[in-house]
């Protein structure tokens, strides 16, 4: 009988600890960064015409040609800031330059990432193997000369390429940067964030004929696959393994990731994460305001911070 009083006792003692009514939660309130303000489809043209921040500092990295220079947005505050390095795209030949990613540019160093875009010779300005790819390193290691003047982070680097720029993104933060590349120092990257781009270059020949409207992977690599073998293994991912720590992937209007490639990257121990967003636009997810640049602006904001 005790102890029947004594149950009845407890649970009288936890009906009145608990409370009359559930506790109203609120959800929270959504981020304005990402709100969908813009309804447009935007081609390279109208890209280069989004909204940007004029850039901090507009400055040569080389003296081999104009095209050696890169653009850099550094957010407002003491620092020291993250940095993204960001390759614009182009079908290697010409067809961008560092207008296209401006308003990603000014997107990312408004929330807090400093920026630095660097343009470089292509197919038809003296581009090409190696030019390109010399170009390309030494845009990357410029960032350390910046860094003597600019409060940046050179422990938190994340390389970043839109469509053809993927191919410095998947091969500069490797081991193994090319025997016949001319190579300055180059600082270690963390991240890598491929947009809408091809993650192995060698699988687009045959292919970027109809992207690009001519034969340029070739051209740009100065031979076939056949023919000069060593360099495309070069920009095999799989077999010149990017060290860093996580990739995101962006799956666009061009031809998906191939599964076996993103398990093989996942295999090496490098964290893999893929968004994909509409499957005929391009150039949307440059541009914030668009329901592309919504879906993928939170993650690049993350990877992009180094957390």
């Amino acid at each position: 009988m005790k102890h029947t009083i004594s149950l009845f006792g407890l649970a009288a003692a936890l009906a009145a600890c608990a409370p009359s009514a559930p506790l109203a939660t609120t959800p929270p309130a959504p981020d304005a960064r990402f709100a969908v303000t813009d309804t447009k489809d935007y081609g390279p043209e109208m890209v280069d015409a989004a909204p940007s921040d004029p850039p901090t500092l507009k400055v040569a990295y080389g003296t081999a040609s104009a095209l050696q220079f890169g653009e850099l947005r550094v957010p407002k505050g003491k620092g020291p800031f993250p940095v993204a390095v960001i390759y614009h795209g182009g079908c290697w030949a010409g067809m961008g330059a560092p207008s296209n990613v401006a308003a990603l540019a000014s997107f990312l160093s408004r929330n807090g990432v400093a920026t630095w875009t660097p343009s470089y010779r292509e197919l038809g300005s003296d581009g090409g193997w190696p030019n390109t790819f010399a170009d390309w390193a030494q845009g990357l290691g410029y960032v350390q000369t910046l860094a003597q003047t600019y409060p940046l982070d050179l422990k938190r680097i994340t390389v970043m390429g839109h469509s053809a720029g993927a191919t410095p993104v998947m091969w500069l933060p490797t081991g193994h940067k090319g025997d016949e590349v001319i190579k300055p120092d180059v600082p270690s990257v963390q991240a890598a964030v491929v947009i809408d781009g091809p993650m192995r270059v060698g699988d687009l020949v045959g292919v970027d004929a109809m992207i690009c409207g001519r034969p340029v992977i070739a051209p740009m690599m100065g031979g076939t696959p056949a023919q000069v073998p060593t360099r495309y293994a070069m920009l095999d991912p799989l077999a010149n393994k990017p060290l860093v720590k996580r990739l995101l992937v962006i799956d666009g209007a061009l031809p998906d990731p191939d599964p076996a490639m993103i398990e093989g990257l996942k295999a090496q121990g490098i964290a893999v994460d893929v968004i994909r967003v509409a499957q005929d636009q391009h150039f949307n997810m440059l541009v914030p305001g668009t329901k592309d640049f919504a879906a993928i602006g939170p993650a690049l904001l993350d990877i992009a911070g180094g957390r």
